[in-house]
């Protein structure tokens, strides 16, 4: 059964190890870390009882959220994760009074695309350049 919830410090080894098999970030752990400190920070996970199958990151900005980071564990890809994660970090930044949330996505990243319309984003912009690679990210926004 699953349970989303606020992340605790106990739940950083997994998370890191989540964040780099989605995303290869070194410093995982020390940048989860410093998320759980910031009081504009917000970090869900989908804890599965004998593990956690994702999270998700935003930051919480006068009346907007941004979403950093939304990752699933690969044995729990295409499982619905993502989606409850977003729909349940959504709902709770709603309820904290946010009006719009924004992101920002990999140009390459269909199924990720995918899954934001399917919740309410638009595309409303493109960052050239915007990753490590050179990739663009395309930046999508919704009402709240």
């Amino acid at each position: 059964m699953s349970a989303l919830r606020p992340a605790r410090v106990e739940d950083l080894a997994r998370l890191a190890e989540i964040e780099r098999a989605c995303f290869g970030r070194a410093d995982a752990e020390d940048a989860l870390a410093a998320e759980l400190d910031r009081a504009w920070s917000r970090l869900y996970v989908d804890d599965r009882g004998e593990d956690l199958a994702g999270f998700v990151n935003l930051w919480r900005v006068a009346d907007e959220v941004e979403v950093l980071f939304v990752a699933t564990a690969p044995t729990w890809r295409r499982q619905g994760v993502a989606r409850a994660l977003m729909a349940h970090a959504l709902h709770a930044a709603r309820s904290e009074g946010a009006t719009r949330a924004l992101l920002e996505v990999r140009r390459s990243n269909a199924p990720a695309i995918a899954l934001y319309h399917a919740l309410r984003f638009e595309v409303v912009g493109e960052r050239r350049g915007y990753y490590d690679d050179g990739e663009d990210a395309l930046l999508m926004a919704s009402a709240l």
